[in-house]
């Protein structure tokens, strides 16, 4: 009997360190949350998406509008290109924007930041057939507010005015980024479906 008894508890102090080793793997196993972006999850707080509005002034060097120009955020083309006509930017725009000429803007875009101090940069380049095209850089920092505008004018030079060996090689420059007004609201449905950034 006594010998019944010691096997029986050795057979369960086995089956409980089992069970406690099985724990410790899976807990240390698999997570759908790709470490190799900088994403700690200690940080309750993020991530945090930021909401882009995207405003552009594609024009020639005279200032006339190139209308039919593809735009290019983070190497992603958009949907729409730029128009030939320059609008004033009216409500819904930060209030010292409005007046400001576009032909293109977008509210597609958000981008993600995974941890206090992180930041993401990405460029906005517009071209089209027979001009060189032209880019912009972009910063969102952290610290930045939830809702954010963005504008820039790109000059695309017609090729026929400047030969391959003359091609502009000029750094992009930084887009102008503001934090929309206290009252803005974005519409219902409006929501940025692409996210810029690692998740």
């Amino acid at each position: 009997m006594r010998r019944i008894t010691l096997n029986t508890r050795w057979w369960v102090l086995k089956s409980l360190l089992l069970a406690l080793l099985i724990a410790a793997i899976a807990g240390c196993g698999g997570t759908d949350i790709d470490d190799d972006d900088g994403y700690d999850p200690g940080y309750s707080d993020f991530p945090q998406y930021k909401n882009l509005t995207l405003i552009l002034r594609v024009v020639d060097p005279s200032g006339y509008p190139v209308g039919g120009a593809s735009v290019w955020v983070a190497d992603h083309e958009a949907d729409d290109t730029t128009s030939s006509r320059l609008h004033p930017l009216s409500d819904g725009y930060p209030r010292k924007w409005r007046g400001w000429l576009a032909n293109w803007t977008s509210e597609d875009y958000r981008v993600v930041i995974n941890y206090p101090g992180d930041r993401d940069e990405f460029t906005i380049e517009a071209g089209k057939r027979g001009y060189w095209s032209a880019e912009t850089r972009v910063s969102i920092s952290d610290y930045e507010p939830d809702e954010i505008f963005v504008r820039d004018e790109l000059v695309l030079v017609p090729k026929a005015t400047i030969h391959s060996a003359q091609a502009p090689a000029q750094e992009p420059k930084q887009a102008e980024a503001v934090a929309a007004d206290t009252d803005f609201e974005r519409e219902t449905g409006h929501e940025p479906q692409i996210t810029i950034g690692e998740e």
